[in-house]
């Protein structure tokens, strides 16, 4: 092989790889409130923020007691964050587990784990730009108890 037929392979390669990778990025999810290993009181809203619009599909929450109806409904429009009421959370460990499909139509599933301690403070939810890290300042508590 000549070195421009590998220069043409590799490049082909490596463009084929970017756009796979980008489609994937922006399926990740890049927030959640409560965040993943976060010690809170019983959150009264669950959000999920990704990197890009998806279809939500699943949602389960399972605590030291077994699963805990969140009475999610799958979401027919793609959109970037969600926000669940939740129901009140004895104290323990949960897991969130979420399956999400992308605009490539692949579907990518996850996920994270809080803990549940009354005594600790609330969970802190940020509703600016997911891109600033909570620059923005619009954060603020969803505990029933914080007026």
């Amino acid at each position: 092989m000549n070195k421009f037929k590998v220069f043409q392979l590799l490049t082909a390669v490596v463009l084929a790889f970017g756009v796979q990778m980008s489609a994937l990025a922006h399926t990740h999810l890049e927030m959640t409130s409560p965040k993943e290993g976060e010690t809170v009181s019983s959150p009264t809203v669950m959000m999920l923020t990704f990197g890009g619009e998806v279809r939500l599909v699943r949602v389960e929450v399972k605590g030291n007691a077994g699963p805990v109806d969140i009475g999610f409904t799958p979401v027919a429009a793609a959109q970037a964050r969600f926000h669940m009421p939740m129901p009140f959370l004895a104290a323990g460990q949960y897991v969130v587990t979420w399956t999400a499909i992308g605009e490539d139509g692949h579907s990518v599933s996850d996920e994270f784990s809080f803990t549940v301690d009354p005594s600790a403070p609330a969970a802190v939810m940020d509703h600016g730009d997911s891109h600033s890290h909570g620059a923005s300042g619009e954060s603020h508590s969803h505990d029933d108890h914080a007026h």
